[in-house]
């Protein structure tokens, strides 16, 4: 439920045609753009599912002014693709969403990109999304709540949920590993993913039956746990804009010294006392302010655009949009992602893929020792609130 390899490109309306490859598509993590979109991949024995969702988020502008169109090319570099049948698709539209579902085949032909153009001529925009169809692909099921996708890859505790797709029955194993926050990115080597984790307990529950998940955590959800294909989700409570002081310690781990981190983690739900070691950390009133403000606005947004099978701030992704913000550039090529800051920090950090069936859209920092100068500079630009 995510853009996981979905990739936004924005440029003028009139401009042809262009490899995917060769887009700037720092837009992609924008929260400032006017609308999101997700898809979902379901993969089957006999094809695939899509699941898709365009929701507004300038509610000055209505759904109905969005066109959706849809081919399948077979490499990054092509510039146009084969068109879909319009028959082939579904769409329910309101005021404020367009979503719908998709049926394709598998493809003999070796590799299929979905992709997706959404124009408006009422601001001659277009945005460009895709999604390698890859058949290792696997993910198997999805959630629904109140009949619409959960096009997340978390839930709120307690939200009644169906699980679909697949078999009639389905095997729920529950993770209640603490996982960490990512290394600082001169750290050395790469920060994958576990292939296997412990197990916390595991129970059966019939599919298309309304369930609910009360312990916060992650789960795995497969008909037989023996396959490689299922569904993960984090069930979260207060997520993903952080309001409970008690929230607020964890993500501060980038940013302060081990004793500055005891005192703010000790401070527990003390309003007071986490306020008085912020104060510490900038120095006046109004710079804690700011921090306060800027800082957690980034974390909600690492959690809301980057949660996998841990938190979305903990991710290595989520940790360099909170510490850097949005890149100038953006390239995505399949197996990577390129994000370039060249305006100011004049910093690459290059991510690549690590899939498994925790998170098959998983990436991961490659570290290097260069960045501990830069790393050390933009942390003190954080703690005097000047970022």
């Amino acid at each position: 439920m995510r853009y996981a390899l979905l990739l936004l490109l924005f440029f003028n309306f009139t401009a042809g045609a262009q490899a995917l490859r060769d887009i700037n598509y720092n837009f992609l993590y924008d929260p400032s753009e006017p609308f999101s979109f997700r898809v979902n991949t379901i993969r089957s024995s006999d094809g695939w599912t899509v699941l898709y969702n365009f929701t507004l988020r300038d509610t000055s502008q209505r759904a109905d002014q969005f066109l959706i169109q849809w081919d399948i090319r077979t490499s990054l570099g092509e510039n146009e693709g084969a068109t879909l049948d319009a028959s082939s698709i579904t769409r329910e539209i309101d005021r404020n969403k367009i979503e719908g579902k998709l049926v394709l085949p598998v493809s003999t032909d070796g590799i299929q990109i979905l992709t997706t153009r959404i124009l408006n001529n009422a601001v001659r925009r277009v945005w460009i999304f895709y999604k390698i169809l890859d058949p290792n692909y696997p993910v198997d099921a999805y959630l629904t709540t109140s009949g619409k996708v959960i096009d997340q890859n978390y839930i709120k505790n307690n939200t009644p949920v169906t699980l679909s797709g697949g078999g009639e029955q389905k095997i729920i194993s529950f993770y209640n590993d603490d996982f960490p926050a990512a290394a600082p990115a001169f750290s050395e080597g790469l920060g994958k993913v576990a292939r296997s984790m412990v197990v916390d307990s595991t129970f059966t529950v019939p599919s298309n039956i309304e369930i609910r998940f009360a312990k916060t955590g992650l789960y795995l959800v497969q008909q037989d746990t023996s396959a490689t294909q299922g569904i993960a989700f984090r069930v979260v409570d207060d997520y993903p804009r952080l309001a409970k002081v008690e929230s607020l310690a964890d993500p501060l781990v980038y940013v302060c010294t081990k004793q500055e981190f005891d005192r703010v983690k000790a401070a527990k739900g003390d309003k007071k006392a986490f306020d008085r070691v912020i104060l510490s950390i900038t120095g006046n009133t109004e710079r804690a302010r700011t921090f306060i403000r800027n800082y957690f606005r980034n974390v909600e947004y690492a959690n809301y655009f980057f949660t996998s099978y841990k938190e979305g701030w903990k991710t290595d992704r989520g940790m360099i949009f909170i510490l850097f913000g949005l890149p100038d550039e953006l390239y995505r090529f399949g197996d990577r992602e390129v994000w370039t800051y060249s305006k100011s920090k004049k910093a690459s950090f290059t991510f690549v893929r690590s899939s498994t069936i925790f998170d098959p859209d998983n990436y991961v920092l490659v570290r290097d020792e260069k960045f501990q100068e830069l790393w050390y500079e933009n942390i003190d630009l954080w703690r005097n609130a000047r970022f």
